[in-house]
């Protein structure tokens, strides 16, 4: 049975929520009144792409789309990044919209499982907390609905 994590909070509500689904999560993007294009993350204070200021409080700037991406690279990390990182674990670099790249923790037993241009999807994961989760990613076809 899959945990319910629809009474959680995410760790980065700038960054994600929970989507539709109760199980993957929508990324919160910022779209420029002036060039269109979206930034990362939605309280941008300016468009990454034209440099004009965006209003982070206007929700009307505030596009959601179903996370995910296109893997360009990743490396098994050997050494926590940060406290409570679990070692070792998978570091890619994912293309979530055209011309934004980020870096996210990809949840596979190990890399041989993935390849460059693949999709991933970002999923919630439970942090050990309890009350909260975070995002991981995960190759398109092992996202459970």
């Amino acid at each position: 049975m899959t945990q319910d994590l629809t009474s959680m909070m995410p760790q980065r509500p700038s960054l994600y929520r929970l989507a539709a689904d109760g199980r993957s999560l929508d990324f919160l993007f910022a779209q420029c009144p002036a060039c269109h294009a979206l930034s990362f993350p939605a309280n941008a204070p300016g468009c990454m792409h034209c440099g004009h200021a965006i209003d982070a409080t206007d929700t009307a700037t505030q596009v959601a789309r179903p996370g995910g991406g296109t893997l360009l690279e990743y490396v098994t990390l050997h050494v926590p990044l940060v406290p409570g990182m679990p070692a070792p674990s998978i570091a890619g670099d994912i293309r979530i919209a055209e011309q934004v790249v980020e870096e996210g923790v990809v949840a596979v037993a190990d890399e041989s499982a993935l390849r460059p241009g693949m999709a991933l999807r970002a999923v919630a994961v439970p942090l050990a907390s309890g009350d909260s989760y975070g995002c991981a990613f995960v190759p398109t076809e092992e996202v459970v609905r």
